[in-house]
């Protein structure tokens, strides 16, 4: 998804800057920089994510501005790292395929909160969920957080996007309902897909990359 500066007036666009800006920051207070860097597998892991998922981004459909999709993996950084390295990490990744692009930077706050802060807090709510109120069980932690948290906080920021373009640009719901709700189905089932295979071979063969995946609750005795 990218949504082009020319739907938004100056005043939305610098609020979504403005608003963007304050979550980087807490994620800047709160990025656990010993733990990360002290972990050799998980921060190869980050590299190579950040390198590799540009190119998702950058493969995207879509004929309309505003309507064209792309894998995020805003719920893949989120399980493996954290929300605060994950939205820092991707953060980059937006920035690094805009510039390449040529797209106007001034729609890069309006974005990163739909596109990665929307998502990540679902699927950081819905961690936490489950680990409080569910068994840690290894497929609970697979199926439930990455493919079908994956989807659902697709969902959730396809929601958030629907009512920004309804209530701050030009186009009719009946624009938004064909151009963008009605291939949402491709998207949701994509993102959950390629998260849940991610998530699943990261847990199997290397389970040190994943912050919120423990081998002792959720495979010891199970």
């Amino acid at each position: 998804m990218n949504l082009p500066a020319q739907l938004f007036t100056h005043d939305v666009l610098w609020l979504g800057n403005l608003l963007f800006f304050i979550v980087l920051v807490q994620a800047l207070k709160r990025v656990e920089w010993r733990d990360l860097f002290g972990n050799e597998i998980r921060t190869s892991a980050l590299i190579a994510l950040v390198l590799f998922t540009p190119v998702f981004w950058l493969l995207n459909a879509g004929i309309h501005p505003g309507f064209n999709f792309h894998l995020v993996g805003s719920t893949l950084f989120l399980l493996l790292f954290g929300w605060p390295v994950a939205l820092l990490a991707l953060t980059l990744v937006m920035l690094a395929t805009w510039l390449y692009s040529g797209i106007d930077l001034t729609s890069v706050g309006l974005n990163g909160l739909m596109m990665l802060a929307v998502p990540m807090l679902f699927s950081e709510a819905l961690l936490r969920f489950s680990q409080r109120a569910l068994p840690k069980n290894f497929f609970v932690f697979v199926l439930l957080n990455g493919f079908a948290g994956a989807g659902l906080a697709t969902l959730a920021m396809m929601s958030a996007t629907t009512l920004l373009l309804l209530g701050g640009s030009h186009y009719t719901w009946a624009q938004i309902q064909y151009h963008y709700l009605i291939p949402a189905p491709i998207l949701i089932f994509a993102e959950a897909f390629a998260t849940g295979a991610f998530i699943t071979a990261f847990t199997v063969s290397q389970p040190e990359a994943v912050k919120n995946f423990s081998v002792a609750d959720y495979l010891t005795g199970k």
